[in-house]
């Protein structure tokens, strides 16, 4: 996916920052195995960012599915607030993406799908942010390991796309996830303060809703 450019080449490299050693181990990489993973996880990430919410409203109005209609509040919940939290310290930090100071191309399929962005907008990552989000708030309303299981990997391969693309260093990834899980989490331990009772209507039927952030993963 990446291009070799003098960045690869420098030997300052070596004994640069660990964000920029941890940059160069994945941008610098040239493994077949790794690579297509990586597009393929670009490649779906807006789709998701755009669809996921949608479809699980659509899922659970038609099925008239009040927990699903629950779980598809909360994920859009996650996902709003997230985006917000995100796109605040973005512009509060404003720091430079890898590409402005340092001697590497931002590969061509991420100028294709972000033409504009704003090249100071490096910390912390939102396609990192997002998908951790999505995946654990979905993981959470429905813990299955064939929810879990894929949705992380996705996850992780889309947080790693972000530094193959060489757009953002380890530490907006890593940040961005971790905002992510948290708000997530957040989400769900207080579902029963942040979810209104007409739209599971547990209130009405007298029944309370299930305990917050419960695992139970079954094979």
């Amino acid at each position: 996916m990446t291009d070799t450019t003098q960045f690869c080449r420098e030997e300052t490299r070596r004994v640069a920052t660990p964000d920029t050693r941890g940059l160069a181990a994945v941008y610098c990489g040239s493994n077949p195995a790794l690579e297509r993973p990586l597009d393929i996880a670009h490649a779906t990430a807006r789709p998701v960012f755009y669809g996921a919410v949608p479809l699980a409203w659509g899922w659970g109005l038609l099925n008239h599915d009040d927990s699903a209609i629950g779980s598809a509040y909360r994920l859009t919940l996650a996902q709003g607030v997230t985006s917000g939290v995100v796109v605040g310290i973005k512009h509060a930090v404003g720091r430079p993406r890898p590409y402005v100071t340092r001697r590497l191309i931002a590969h061509p399929s991420y100028q294709r799908d972000a033409p504009g962005t704003d090249p100071f907008t490096s910390f912390p990552s939102g396609h990192a942010a997002l998908s951790a989000a999505l995946v654990t708030s979905w993981s959470l309303s429905y813990p299955q390991w064939y929810v879990i299981g894929p949705g992380s990997i996705w996850a992780g391969a889309v947080a790693l796309s972000r530094l193959d693309l060489g757009v953002h260093y380890p530490s907006d990834v890593l940040v961005g996830v971790g905002i992510g899980v948290g708000i997530a989490l957040l989400t769900h331990h207080f579902r029963d303060a942040l979810t209104p009772s007409f739209i599971e209507g547990n209130a009405q039927n007298g029944i309370r809703a299930p305990p917050p952030v419960q695992i139970h993963i079954r094979f």
